[in-house]
């Protein structure tokens, strides 16, 4: 299934946004926003994206200021990833999208 998922330090995933089709990535938070690193996953089909708790902040912050300006489905995945990550822990939450 396409889709944005949480990876813990164990490697397991865990889906937080199903991919709803359009044109929009996971790495796009990056240039639209400032935010996180992208890192290589050793899987090309594949965009690894950490964020820290305040990119986080911002992120949600950022989604809701720009909600208007950004396609529909890319603002839920950032919202679906700032609510996903409340409540858990590390300073630094990395996710994985396969599409």
């Amino acid at each position: 299934m396409p889709g944005v998922f949480f990876v813990d330090d164990a490697g397991t995933a865990q889906l937080v946004h199903e991919y709803q089709g359009g044109d929009y990535t996971l790495a796009d938070i990056v240039p639209n926003f400032q935010l996180g690193e992208l890192v290589e996953s050793g899987n090309e089909d594949e965009t690894v994206l950490l964020l820290t708790r305040d990119d986080l902040r911002t992120l949600k912050w950022m989604a809701d200021a720009y909600s208007f300006d950004h396609e529909e489905a890319f603002i839920e995945m950032c919202l679906e990833i700032t609510r996903f990550a409340i409540g858990r822990k590390g300073d630094e939450l990395s996710f994985m999208a396969n599409f």
